[in-house]
């Protein structure tokens, strides 16, 4: 049987999904099942308690609607379709028939385990439980549960709809058919799954990330580079050649000997701290927090950070469009 078949088949079994938890990806998440699951027709409960984070969370759904209108890719048909595959509850006993859950509730391990726990209580023993983590330990949220066979990790990027990405982490007891069923719904709702065989801290997409910042933190501690020159380097350097190039296939152009021999005398040379910096700390202490103060490395005081979000977002659409044909 082809993949494609058996794929379909298990995406037959997932018709009525619930997610909970309205704050910042949660929402995003109901819109990617919603409008890219259309010829499924998900039944998508969106849960929470509080009816005001549900208000905020439909008005900022309403305005992503809008924005994906504009694109064109789908008619405003379409779109009221899958506004109308969304449901919002305040009621967890809606969410009984369930065939997945996806929980996106504060990232705090005894929350999880709590929700888990209870969860499990209501739905049936065959229910997906997949949590959207960001780096806490899958085997650790599943530890109080009675099926852990069937809890997994489906790690969203930020936001949800413009981000293919999504990290499928295994837990200890993470069953191979909850693994398949998973990654049978994300491909085929245009998102691009990768599984994280290991229940490592952080997974692997923010550990890259967090490799990255350390380097570039020791490099502006250590004052080698002002923080300017290092996002030129970053932007016109490596940056640049990501969209076009994968990662090991530059290491191949390179050639293995030479990476070698590169890297032999450079990984003793890269910092190894265990901390963030005092700097930051420092930092911290001042109030520079970043965008949400105004300051942080760069200087917001003076900037439309609402206006020059869009502007990114559509700029990272374009660009995504033209990395497909690079794949």
């Amino acid at each position: 049987m082809k993949l494609t078949s058996v794929i379909e088949m298990e995406l037959e079994t997932i018709k009525n999904i619930g997610i909970v938890g309205v704050g910042v990806m949660g929402p995003g998440i109901a819109e990617v099942l919603a409008i890219f699951g259309s010829s499924y027709d998900f039944t998508i409960n969106l849960f929470d308690i509080s009816s005001e984070a549900i208000q905020n969370a439909q008005k900022r759904m309403e305005e992503d609607f809008v924005k994906v209108e504009s694109v064109g890719i789908f008619s405003k048909e379409d779109l009221q379709e899958a506004r109308n595959r969304i449901h919002f509850v305040t009621d967890l006993n809606a969410l009984k028939e369930s065939h997945l859950i996806i929980e996106v509730i504060p990232e705090k391990l005894n929350l999880k385990q709590d929700f888990f726990k209870q969860i499990e209580s209501l739905v049936s023993p065959d229910t997906i439980l997949a949590t959207n983590s960001s780096g806490l330990s899958i085997t650790a949220i599943a530890k109080d549960t009675q099926h852990p066979e069937r809890v997994i990790g489906t790690h969203f990027m930020n936001p949800p709809l413009l981000m293919p990405l999504v990290e499928v982490v295994k837990g200890k007891d993470t069953s191979d058919e909850t693994i398949s069923r998973i990654i049978g719904l994300l491909t085929n709702v245009n998102k691009r799954p990768v599984l994280v065989k290991k229940d490592i801290p952080g997974y692997v997409h923010n550990r890259l990330q967090a490799a990255v910042f350390r380097e570039l933190m020791h490099l502006v501690d250590t004052e080698v580079m002002d923080v300017e020159d290092l996002e030129t380097t970053v932007r016109y350097g490596l940056g640049l050649r990501l969209p076009v190039m994968k990662v090991f296939e530059m290491v191949d152009l390179m050639g293995l000997d030479t990476i070698k021999n590169v890297l032999s005398y450079l990984y003793p040379a890269l910092d190894r701290s265990t901390k963030p910096p005092d700097f930051l700390e420092e930092m911290i202490g001042k109030g520079t927090l970043g965008v949400k103060t105004g300051k942080g490395f760069h200087d917001y005081s003076n900037a439309d950070m609402t206006e020059s979000m869009k502007e990114k977002e559509a700029a990272t659409f374009q660009l995504l469009m033209m990395m497909q044909q690079y794949d």
